[in-house]
């Protein structure tokens, strides 16, 4: 392995897609708290990582993304809720259990071995810090959608004071888990059933909300539209989607090539940017950022974004 390296501020800025300044201010607390030193894996530790990854191409060996799943989030979410009951209030119990300590993880176009087991999780806590700076502070209500363990919901229910936080899946054991953090802690927040593949029309958003799926669209695969179909209908300020984005892999380059087939073959997330280019080419909506944020598992990048707002004349909103 390489000699130890450190994430600081500017090399962070350059990740999450903003300025050092949008750092230091926004995520000051974490960059006191957390070491994110890590040693990049090379020679032929590097080489057992990739082959580790196109080994899992094998269909027998991945889960495929889909609504037969939900089963499997019912039940790691209800782990969740009963381990944030027992801890009385603990919100690192919310953190999904597939995020395992002490993994190898990408970054910048390699595998590395970070020093804290823990640096997906702080590094997640620190990514949200600047999201809530850049993309989601200043609304009146927040909608979350997927909001699974609610990890989130209970980061931006303290960090955006003011704002309505609206956590929806389609796990029942998500809308438990809302109403635990609003008993333990006061916070202005709601929770309630959602389907990515049959949205609920009846469901309207608040006037001047923020819409974010964070790592959820991933379970929809190709079958986008509906739930594009339901936010262009109900007007939304801003839409952030945090998630693993197929079209912005360079496939001339080996290990976004093994990330790519390994998202496909999962069924993940596919034509989100794609459809929303077409749809801005119809002058429907206006897209503010697209990031590719070369930062996620062994398998794919998880963290890019893209930012949108629905183009709505004057007096026709919903």
């Amino acid at each position: 392995m390489s000699d130890l390296r450190r994430l600081d501020a500017a090399a962070l800025a350059t990740l999450f897609g903003g300025s050092e300044s949008e750092v230091r201010r926004w995520c000051a607390l974490q960059l006191a708290a957390f070491d994110f030193g890590y040693r990049v894996v090379d020679g032929a530790a590097r080489d057992a990582c990739l082959l580790e990854a196109i080994r899992r191409l094998d269909p027998y060996k991945v889960s495929v993304a889909g609504c037969g799943r939900k089963p499997e989030w019912e039940a790691g979410w209800s782990e969740n809720l009963a381990d944030f009951l027992a801890s009385d209030g603990d919100l690192d119990t919310l953190v999904p259990k597939y995020i395992r300590p002490g993994e190898w993880i990408r970054l910048n176009g390699a595998y590395v071995q970070p020093v804290d087991p823990h640096f997906v999780k702080n590094y997640t806590k620190t990514f949200r810090a600047w999201l809530m700076g850049r993309f989601l502070g200043g609304f009146p209500a927040l909608y979350e959608f997927g909001c699974g363990s609610c990890s989130h919901v209970a980061a931006f229910a303290a960090g955006l004071p003011g704002c309505r936080v609206h956590g929806l899946d389609w796990a029942a054991a998500s809308a438990r888990i809302i109403d635990a953090l609003a008993h333990r802690f006061g916070w202005p927040v709601s929770g309630g059933q959602f389907d990515f593949f049959n949205p609920d029309q009846a469901l309207r958003l608040d006037a001047g909300a923020v819409v974010l799926t964070f790592g959820a669209l991933e379970q929809v695969g190709e079958r986008i539209a509906p739930f594009m179909d339901y936010l262009l209908a109900n007007a939304p300020a801003r839409c952030v989607h945090v998630e693993g984005l197929e079209e912005l892999y360079d496939e001339d380059d080996l290990l976004d090539a093994v990330a790519a087939r390994y998202h496909r073959k999962r069924n993940y997330l596919s034509g989100l940017v794609t459809h929303l280019r077409r749809l801005e080419g119809q002058g429907l909506v206006e897209i503010e950022a697209l990031h590719r944020h070369r930062f996620g598992t062994r398998f794919d990048d998880t963290f890019s974004y893209v930012v949108w707002r629905p183009i709505v004349p004057s007096g026709q909103r919903p």
